[in-house]
């Protein structure tokens, strides 16, 4: 069987996002089969080892790189800008390591499957004689300047950002290197596929668009929800309370709902613009007898308050895909969603209303017309929910990784 080396700087079979995808991708391609050394870093080291005994696949190999000097403790951190430097020095050990492994094990692939951001490429650029595939990966989207209104203070972080990716884009040898020696770039979503493609160091013949993605492996066995009928139309949104994610624009389309459609919005969630919700409720005179903050919770709360949803509402205006897309679809949940980024691609039209961005406030109209239109028209409601249900158990890790290994491991 081929021998594979899978770079995964996020790693770890007890959280969700980057990390969980890290950690499936690894377990995923050795339970089919493949020789799999995976490396990522220090973090949750001990329970990567606790789990692979568990799992007990002679197969599938981790290895840790940290760093010296205590720089691990020092910089490692995902909610501070200190990880981004953790990240480039990290990778640069990583690339020393990966060559001698492959020096020792000769691996037929090597495939980088997170960060899932193309700002940094990856540290198997440096290999000779074997396949190399980039991605899944994202980092190309950009928030509309038809948004600004809602970043507040954050809309100059999201220019700096920008002109980053473009620096990075221009003058980064390691993503250079990596778009030069790959096999296949795997995109998630077509801001990030364009910009690739433009690129002069990129080959548009290499490029791809995913076209699957996967809700985490715990759910796999949730049996379909069927909603009881009721006026009141329970509405969810998730997420990190920071601009980009939208939670602003999602309570400034709850003004121009009329006082007569009754709905509840549940709020889960924490981050560092927690502290103004109260402020925009305010702004846009809202009855906050109808909006319910809950802040961050365990998952096990967040389940209980999946299941008594009736709706999604995720109107994040700058994302790579959106975990919690999956998770709401595997719960049965329609979606409201914006049709940008990983939402244009990740969902299908029979399981959401998809809103097209508009200037000044025809965003926030449109998203309310949509929960309107949701809660007005049950059958229109079921008949997603179905949909949104059906597409999920079609996206589990197994499915996913038997069509991408079918596509670009064996071919």
């Amino acid at each position: 069987m081929k021998k594979i080396l899978i770079s995964a700087y996020a790693c770890s079979p007890t959280k969700g996002s980057e990390e969980g995808r890290g950690w499936n991708w690894a377990v995923g391609l050795a339970e089919i089969g493949y020789n799999v050394y995976c490396v990522t870093n220090f973090e949750d080291k001990s329970y990567i080892e606790e789990e692979l005994v568990k799992l007990n696949l002679p197969n599938l190999h981790v290895e840790f790189v940290e760093l010296a000097w205590g720089l691990d403790e020092k910089l490692f951190d995902p909610n501070k800008k200190s990880v981004y430097l953790h990240y480039y020095l990290w990778k640069k050990k990583a690339a020393n390591r990966v060559v001698e492994l492959h020096r020792v094990h000769n691996f037929d692939i090597a495939h980088h499957v997170s960060y899932g951001s193309i700002q940094q490429g990856s540290c198997l650029y440096k290999l000779k004689n074997c396949k190399i595939i980039f991605g899944p990966v994202g980092g190309g989207q950009m928030a509309l300047p038809i948004f600004k209104q809602y970043f507040g203070n954050a809309w100059s972080t999201e220019i700096i950002r920008g002109w980053v990716s473009r620096l990075l884009l221009m003058y980064s040898k390691s993503l250079h290197g990596t778009l030069k020696r790959a096999t296949y770039i795997i995109s998630t979503n077509y801001e990030t596929k364009i910009l690739l493609d433009e690129s002069r160091f990129s080959d548009a013949k290499k490029s791809r668009l995913t076209d699957i993605y996967a809700i985490p492996k715990s759910y796999n066995n949730l049996e379909f929800i069927e909603r009881p009928e009721h006026e009141v139309l329970n509405i969810i949104w998730i997420g990190r309370v920071i601009p980009r994610k939208g939670l602003n624009l999602s309570l400034h389309a709850l003004s121009f709902i009329p006082d007569n459609v009754p709905y509840k919005l549940t709020i889960v969630g924490g981050g560092k613009s927690s502290a103004l919700i109260e402020t925009w409720i305010n702004e846009y005179k809202l009855d906050a007898s109808k909006i319910e903050i809950l802040g961050k919770m365990p998952f096990a709360e967040v389940d209980k308050e999946y299941r008594k949803a009736d709706i999604m509402l995720f109107c994040s205006m700058r994302d790579t895909s959106g975990t919690q897309i999956m998770e709401a679809m595997a719960y049965s949940l329609p979606l409201i969603v914006l049709n940008i980024s990983g939402a244009r691609n990740l969902v299908p039209e029979s399981c959401a209303i998809k809103i097209d961005p508009s200037f000044d406030d025809g965003t926030a109209k449109d998203i309310a017309k949509a929960i309107i239109e949701l809660q007005s028209n049950t059958k229109l409601r079921n008949e997603k929910s179905l949909n949104a249900y059906s597409h999920a158990m079609n996206s589990k890790w197994e499915r996913r990784i038997k069509v991408f290994t079918e596509k670009y491991y064996e071919n």
